[in-house]
């Protein structure tokens, strides 16, 4: 009998490692897929495109602008009209395409830029914000991955030394460019729907500069990291790069910046 039941436990040992060998080289390969399916989207990103000259700039002309982001960014836009920009953070591997479908806000959170299923899913816009006009934020989110791809290395922004020395955040839209400049850090997490817990993921529009105030004295409060120099004013536009974070259950880690150009 001893003899069976070490044969039985040495079997089931045997089956749970090979399972947990299975599920590691698994993830292994979907990760690596992942990331070389975005470092292909990112060489169809064309860009020897001119920038527009300051000049340009300052006049504001959203035609040329428009013109061109749609021949940087074009025959990405081609393929997948849900393609709705290009985020890129100083100092980190978060170079990537972002994803709009207001109709369906959750589509990308398991698919690839194909529309297949991806464990990592793409970088995605919250479905209420609008882009042509722009909403007074931007909220993006994307999983926290532990091989660094997607929001994975957002992380690092919890190390106030290191937000310090990568303060740039660049998210160019269809529509034109953009320059951000990080403000704030902070954990929060997902609250349910009903309770009255400030929820920084409903902010979308500041209809005056004291519902701006009030949702910027909640980030305060919450934060790891604030600029007051280089906190938004009323008319300013933000972006919100949102992840999970698990130091509690639901929990979040968002970073802000404000558009400086």
């Amino acid at each position: 009998m001893k003899r069976i039941l070490g044969t039985i436990i040495l079997i089931i040992a045997i089956i749970c490692f090979g399972w947990s060998a299975f599920s590691l080289g698994k993830y292994a390969w979907q990760t690596w897929t992942t990331q070389k399916n975005l470092d292909n989207l990112a060489d169809k990103v064309n860009n020897d495109t001119i920038s527009i000259p300051d000049s340009d700039k300052e006049s504001e002309d959203p035609v040329s602008e428009s013109e061109a982001m749609m021949e940087k960014y074009g025959e990405l836009y081609k393929e997948n009209k849900d393609f709705i920009g290009w985020l890129s953070v100083e100092g980190t591997k978060i170079n990537y395409p972002v994803m709009y479908t207001p109709k369906d806000p959750e589509y990308y959170l398991r698919k690839n830029f194909d529309g297949d299923y991806d464990i990592g899913g793409m970088l995605f816009v919250d479905a209420r914000c609008t882009f042509n006009p722009s909403s007074t934020d931007t909220i993006i989110y994307g999983h926290h991955m532990n091989n660094g791809t997607m929001f994975g290395p957002l992380m690092d922004f919890q190390d106030n030394d290191y937000l310090k020395e990568h303060t740039t955040i660049t998210f160019d839209t269809m529509y034109r460019p953009g320059t951000y400049k990080i403000f704030a850090s902070f954990q929060s997490k997902a609250y349910d729907p009903d309770s009255d817990d400030f929820k920084y993921y409903d902010f979308i529009n500041a209809n005056s500069e004291a519902e701006l105030q009030d949702y910027l004295n909640n980030i305060k409060s919450l934060s790891l990291y604030y600029d007051d120099e280089n906190a938004p004013a009323f008319g300013d536009e933000i972006i919100t790069l949102s992840t999970c974070d698990y130091y509690t259950t639901d929990g979040r880690f968002a970073v802000l910046a404000k558009r400086i150009k």
